[in-house]
């Protein structure tokens, strides 16, 4: 009778137990987080690195002379080729024009950008009773904000500015600037310096800026710029004597391309434009990656 009872208790509770499948077995496998959530530490949101290697960027500083040969002559589609052949991913540009008579009424800027397939940025400094002169910023990446500021400057003196473009840079933002500054007094010249430094040393994002400063190497307008942190990435690594003005013939070098410490300069000449009075600035740089966790 045990036996039997025994028995019958086995059978029972061998119907009871199902065998394992192999879904039971292995561990589950934690499903990922969609791509579009960020990852989290302790509860706060961890922004990804936009990026973690340098980004190479060649900047190109020019006095535009509203795109104006030495005879007076308007060649701004030369000067489009010219730009196009310098392949400069940023552009700052100085006297230029926009909606002039002395020039056809072209916003020069526009068209410039246009057919180059950059955006741009235009700030008037001088006005006119049809149109302005002023400065401007060619992107080949996308401008995400704009700044355009007067400059100080006494009574009976031209008017200056400052253009700043923010631009997005693979991911990260940068501030672009473009100035011109006075060509007859030494103590205004240094005051808009003044002016322009305390923008850039505001400015939470790397900087560079190109300019007709109109001050050479040394002088007080330069090293008032070099002191907020920016360098003459031209003294650095440049490749040639550096002169400026005039164009046929330069004897001086008042045009720049300056950037902080998140630029390393690779490498910086002049280059000879057939319509301005100027030369051309063109530096290339490695844009140093942000610092991310």
């Amino acid at each position: 009778m045990k036996r039997w009872l025994l028995a019958a208790v086995v059978l029972l509770l061998a119907g009871c137990t199902t065998p394992p499948s192999s879904e039971s077995t292995a561990p589950p496998t934690p499903r990922p987080a969609p791509a579009s959530e960020p990852p989290t530490e302790g509860g706060t949101t961890v922004e990804p690195c936009p990026r973690r290697e340098a980004q190479r960027v060649t900047v190109l500083s020019l006095n535009l002379h509203s795109g104006r040969t030495k005879a007076g002559r308007l060649d701004l589609g030369r000067v489009a080729s010219e730009l196009r052949a310098w392949d400069a991913d940023l552009v700052m540009l100085q006297e230029v024009d926009r909606g002039r008579a002395r020039t056809d009424e072209v916003h020069q800027a526009r068209r410039l950008a246009a057919q180059l397939g950059y955006s741009w940025v235009y700030g008037p400094t001088r006005r006119f009773r049809l149109g302005s002169t002023g400065n401007a910023v060619l992107s080949r990446w996308p401008t995400v904000d704009v700044r355009i500021r007067s400059l100080p400057r006494p009574p009976g003196y031209y008017r200056r500015g400052l253009v700043r473009a923010t631009v997005d840079v693979g991911g990260q933002e940068i501030d672009v600037y473009s100035t011109h500054l006075d060509h007859a007094s030494a103590a205004v010249r240094q005051a808009q310096s003044r002016a322009v430094a305390e923008a850039v040393r505001r400015s939470p994002r790397p900087v560079v800026l190109g300019g007709d400063l109109n001050a050479e190497s040394g002088m007080r307008a330069v090293r008032v710029l070099e002191r907020v942190g920016l360098v003459d990435g031209w003294l650095v690594v440049g490749r040639d004597d550096g002169l400026t003005v005039p164009a046929a013939a330069p004897r001086r070098r008042i045009d720049y391309v300056l950037a902080d410490e998140s630029f390393a300069p690779v490498r910086s000449r002049v280059l000879i434009s057939l319509v301005s009075d100027h030369r051309a600035v063109r530096t290339t740089y490695d844009l140093l990656p942000q610092h991310c966790p």
